[in-house]
């Protein structure tokens, strides 16, 4: 249930920052966000304006990660009533974040919500993601932990500081820091790079969290389910799909669905007992009552709804069997941090 005030947006006049919102998850979260009318600006390397300079470590174009750019989402936010302002930034480099974070100071002296999202997969793409750590090139390591981790860290740094000025009547009860993790941060996926670096933003959160309980502002950690991005279409579109993940679509979820999830909690008077937690996704879905765009509601990664025709079916099996038929019980977390099906 959302918390609306009296225009019936839940975030008119709040302040926002989504980090990676050329596409993905990022593009989803401010879609979810624009549709309660809040001002959001979205960073990221991908713009209109042309590709990133050569030679910009950890910058992702449409070749690596899919159609988009800052500048369509900021338009698409404008569009669905929200304020989109887009921001070129690569979270690699800190004096790029810090001009974002003073840019928000300067046209709007406060921020509300920020939103952790920004991640680089290697170069390479998927090919560099997988692997034994000793057959990786370090370069993986480096690439998912300075945009997906690092960045996290220094964003918050920057963004605390205006968090503080963020007014107490404002239409959510106090500032919200989102982190979007993943089941990697707990459980073996991919590589050992990406599940370190998952795993530190869980930790991140969870730490930053007794810092700012004084402060009466919420960070969440969030696991998303399998979603269907440009990135993964990409994939499936070339083949890398098949070849390094090669997990069925039929329980993904969209963008959007995290974006929902951010809403929910970002917006509860009383998210400051989740504060420091892990979220799933599908499981704030339950709670809080919201549907992916579909309007069906995608099952959590842990529960059998996901796992029993994900691994224990074929093709032929998931259409013959009803969803209806499949209980909707969930793994304890300790299972799940035992590895894959």
């Amino acid at each position: 249930m959302l918390h609306a005030n009296s225009s019936g947006k839940c975030l008119d006049g709040c302040v926002c920052v989504v980090t990676g919102a050329s596409r993905g998850i990022g593009k989803g979260i401010a879609t979810a966000l624009a549709k309660e009318s809040a001002t959001i600006y979205v960073t990221g390397t991908s713009s209109s304006c042309g590709s990133p300079p050569r030679g910009s470590r950890y910058a992702t174009d449409s070749q690596v990660g899919g159609p988009g750019t800052v500048e369509e989402t900021a338009s698409l936010i404008n569009k669905l009533g929200g304020k989109g302002i887009a921001v070129v930034c690569n979270h690699a480099n800190d004096d790029e974040v810090k001009a974002v974070f003073l840019q928000v100071e300067k046209e709007q002296g406060r921020l509300d919500i920020l939103v952790n999202n920004v991640f680089r997969i290697p170069p390479g793409g998927l090919e560099k993601l997988m692997g034994k750590f000793w057959e990786q090139d370090v370069e993986a390591w480096d690439a998912l932990h300075t945009v997906g981790l690092r960045s996290h860290f220094v964003a918050s740094s920057f963004a605390v500081p205006l968090m503080l000025k963020s007014s107490r009547d404002s239409t959510i009860k106090r500032p919200f820091i989102a982190m979007i993790s993943s089941f990697g941060g707990l459980s073996y996926t991919f590589s050992v790079p990406y599940g370190v670096g998952k795993a530190g933003v869980d930790r991140l959160a969870k730490d930053m969290a007794v810092e700012l309980q004084s402060e009466d502002i919420c960070v969440v950690s969030f696991y998303p389910g399998l979603v269907q991005t440009e990135r993964t279409n990409l994939a499936v579109a070339n083949g890398d799909w098949d070849t390094y993940v090669g997990l069925p679509l039929d329980k993904s979820e969209t963008p959007e669905f995290t974006g929902r999830a951010v809403l929910s909690v970002a917006t509860d008077p009383d998210n400051m007992k989740k504060s420091g937690t892990v979220q799933v996704v599908a499981e704030l879905a339950e709670e809080y009552g919201f549907t992916d765009v579909s309007g069906k509601r995608p099952p959590s990664i842990r529960s059998f709804k996901f796992l029993i025709p994900t691994y224990g079916m074929d093709e032929e099996q998931r259409k013959k069997v009803p969803d209806w038929l499949i209980p909707n019980w969930k793994l304890p977390f300790w299972v799940m941090a035992g590895g894959r099906p």
